[in-house]
């Protein structure tokens, strides 16, 4: 896995960012659902994707960028912000990649300008949409970066965390076995940095309350990952952000699927690079 371990503690860039952990009731579920430990009848948990079933050696990874402007790359258009430096990274250690979604927007020559960006799109606006896309995409894993816009344009942390909340549901009540991956806000959004704390702080409860319900879910908070030199307006990265903001999902998205790759219930050679 180029040296990348899940659950560390990573650096990129000199900066770290890290798993929040999450209650100790969540931590189990997660525990049996990322072994594969099936359930009394033999079966996987229900609402987790078993990697490699009923597909060959060659499979491909369907990963849908699913956000707002950052999603869409605002703030460097040259490199679609993190989706290109990220399709070359997991391209570069075998990963077969498909981005999927609703919009293709790049720059000209992109492999593959598939997204979900919506600028400046608020969590609430998204919930019933959402459902739709990610039906339609069908991905394996949802990258997942939303919450910016709420807490900016005066939403409390706490409705903030709500709304994504019901985001979610939408997504797995679209598809239940997806792995989404939830990344916090990494914009400082200074005048707005107790509302921004606050959403951090109560995001991890509702991942875990969607892995009690078996569903494939992590959090990742980024309220750190990037240094006031990696913007380019305070609230946009720039193409040096973007790469540590690459480099973030790749750790994550391989971490992933060399948990998938050890779960002792099924092969996954599937995904096996």
């Amino acid at each position: 896995m180029s040296g990348r371990e899940d659950g560390m503690r990573a650096r990129v860039g000199g900066l770290r960012w890290r798993r929040v952990p999450l209650q100790l009731s969540a931590l189990l579920v997660a525990g049996l659902v990322v072994a594969g430990i099936p359930a009394d009848d033999g079966a996987p948990a229900a609402g987790v994707r078993t990697a490699g079933e009923g597909a060959g050696p060659t499979a491909t990874l369907r990963v849908m960028p699913l956000g707002a402007s950052s999603t869409e790359g605002v703030g460097s258009p040259a490199t679609a912000g993190y989706r290109a430096p990220l399709f070359a990274e997991l391209t570069a250690d075998g990963i077969r990649v498909d981005y999927v979604g609703s919009r293709r927007t790049g720059p000209a020559g992109m492999a593959d300008p598939d997204n979900e960006g919506h600028s400046g799109w608020t969590l609430e606006q998204m919930i019933p949409q959402v459902g739709a896309w990610v039906a339609e995409a069908d991905p394996d894993v949802v990258l997942l970066h939303m919450g910016t816009n709420d807490v900016n344009s005066g939403a409390r942390g706490t409705v903030a965390a709500a709304r994504l909340d019901r985001l979610l549901d939408e997504v797995f009540v679209a598809a239940p076995q997806t792995h989404v991956i939830v990344a916090g806000v990494w914009a400082p959004l200074t005048a707005r940095a107790k509302e921004r704390a606050e959403l951090a702080r109560l995001t991890p409860g509702v991942v875990a309350r969607h892995r009690e319900l078996g569903r494939s879910v992590e959090f990742v908070d980024t309220s750190a990952l990037l240094a006031p030199g990696d913007f380019v307006d305070g609230l946009h990265a720039n193409a040096g952000g973007y790469r540590k903001i690459a480099a973030m999902w790749t750790t994550e998205v391989e971490g992933w699927l060399a948990q998938r790759r050890a779960a002792p219930i099924r092969p996954v050679s599937a995904l096996a690079r």
